[in-house]
């Protein structure tokens, strides 16, 4: 080949590859998912649970910064679902903590202040800190007998 030829052949070919790869990218950024579309996924099992300061989860003297480390087994294995009609369901898991209690419950949700918190029942409100499709984290802050509480709550698919 000549080298005008050759040159010819080279720019094509980078252009060729520039472009493919140009509309993969598109292609994969078109796939990002929505918050709804990630929150909505499936079931999310708790996997962390933290206060900062220490806090009596039971209200029996008993305070811990590393809440799940207290928290009964019943409570342990419960999971939650989120519906994109804006309910969400909180499942007992295998083991419930009464007998008596329902297997299933479920409230309203929705998103607030641009997707960036997260209200229950209208009024229970939580910072959405991190959503993936693999965890969820939330975060809330309030006021008990005078000490402000941070609690993040970290859940995975």
């Amino acid at each position: 080949m000549q080298p005008k030829t050759q040159l010819a052949a080279l720019l094509m070919l980078v252009a060729g590859a520039t472009v493919t790869l140009s509309c993969k990218k598109e292609a994969r950024e078109d796939k990002q998912k929505t918050k709804m579309e990630l929150l909505t996924s499936g079931s999310l099992v708790r996997t962390s649970f933290t206060s900062d300061p220490s806090y009596d989860w039971y209200g029996d003297g008993t305070f811990a910064t590393n809440l799940l480390d207290i928290m009964k087994p019943c409570e342990l294995d419960n999971f939650e679902t989120y519906y994109p009609d804006g309910t969400w369901e909180l499942n007992e898991g295998p083991t419930k903590c009464d007998e008596w209690d329902q297997q299933a419950r479920t409230l309203p949700w929705a998103f607030a202040d641009n997707e960036t918190k997260i209200v229950f029942n209208g009024w229970d409100e939580y910072i959405l800190v991190e959503l993936t499709s693999t965890t969820l984290k939330l975060g809330q802050a309030f006021i008990q007998n005078g000490v402000l509480y941070t609690q993040d709550q970290t859940y995975s698919h």
